[in-house]
């Protein structure tokens, strides 16, 4: 397993184009890269909202699009117009909150090949809705750009309604699976127009080996299945009791702090709960991300109980982070 962290790269001038795109096509194998390891909508000190690369084969697949994903692209070589597809885990604003400036750099770096967006129930509201906002600053910029494909054409929704095991598509690179968690288990909304909220974990098989991106998600007998075997598992964390101590210094308290617990110890992983979850799936690598953590928590400290459960190699993920199969 090779992992470094990806420095700074400067963005302006033409000059600075071409190795971000360079760095992009000349990816061998397949690598992850950690772009954003912060759990929760609230701005982290150091960390960015949660986003994934997955670049294999020539091509680079977005897990999510948290708040701050296109300067991270930026920072990891990437151009947004790149990206070939981006997969929504659910529809939290941690996950979605960054789409609406992907979507719009990816037009101006010139895409002209469509990145769809994959999702649950929902996407496709959340995807008409972030066009039609960013459609006044196209409006604005067209004057400009006046060959460019209408925006809207670049980014079609691909809601998928899913319960158990399902393959997505399978474009010769990798074959993309996704499967319902448990992040809605106990505390979810009345139904909306587009039906009840769903969460989804997504599994890439590939010629390297198979990734999955547990998304958030509390203990499952599901994805435990669904991940079997798979050479790297990216899995969101959580400790209750920073959590705890972080919601009341913030002014949590009675029937709302007792959800928000309720909430963080059964559809979240705990250490203990992501340890068995990865020795009962066989998986060989276990990276961390998506941490749901009060200030003042280390991440190193999840280690030691995730060794009471897992033997394999454990990554304690960070912001740029690059983790290659």
């Amino acid at each position: 397993m090779k992992y470094d962290r990806r420095g700074m790269i400067g963005l302006l001038g033409v000059a600075a184009m071409m190795p971000m795109r360079l760095l992009a096509q000349d990816t061998t194998g397949a690598t992850v890269i950690l772009l954003g390891t912060a759990g929760g909508p609230p701005a982290h000190v150091g960390r960015s909202q949660p986003a994934s690369l997955l670049q294999v084969g020539g091509k680079a697949y977005l897990i999510d699009a948290g708040e701050n994903v296109g300067q991270q692209l930026a920072r990891a070589g990437v151009v947004a117009s790149r990206v070939d597809a981006t997969l929504l885990t659910h529809l939290h604003w941690d996950h979605t909150l960054g789409l609406d400036y992907l979507m719009a750099t990816g037009w101006m770096r010139g895409r002209r090949q469509p990145m769809p967006i994959w999702g649950p129930p929902g996407t496709r509201n959340l995807v008409d809705r972030t066009l039609a906002a960013i459609g006044v600053g196209e409006a604005i910029f067209r004057a400009q750009a006046q060959d460019r494909p209408p925006l809207a054409s670049l980014y079609p929704a691909r809601e998928v309604d899913v319960a158990t095991s399902q393959t997505l598509f399978d474009d010769g690179i990798v074959k993309l699976s996704a499967v319902a968690n448990t992040h809605f288990a106990e505390i979810r909304s009345a139904p909306h127009d587009y039906g009840v909220d769903k969460a989804y974990s997504y599994r890439f098989d590939t010629a390297e080996g198979a990734v999955v991106f547990t998304g958030d998600t509390g203990p499952s007998d599901g994805l435990a299945g669904f991940a079997r075997g798979a050479a790297l598992m990216v899995a969101e964390i959580v400790d209750l009791p920073s959590m705890r101590a972080a919601l009341v210094a913030a002014g949590s308290k009675g029937q709302e702090l007792d959800l928000l617990m309720q909430h963080m110890a059964h559809q979240h992983l705990t250490a203990e709960a992501l340890g068995q979850l990865a020795a009962q799936a066989g998986v060989k690598k276990l990276a961390l991300s998506h941490y749901v953590i009060g200030r003042d928590f280390d991440p190193t400290a999840f280690v030691a109980p995730l060794r009471k459960h897992f033997g394999g190699e454990i990554i304690v993920g960070q912001d740029l982070m690059t983790i290659q199969l």
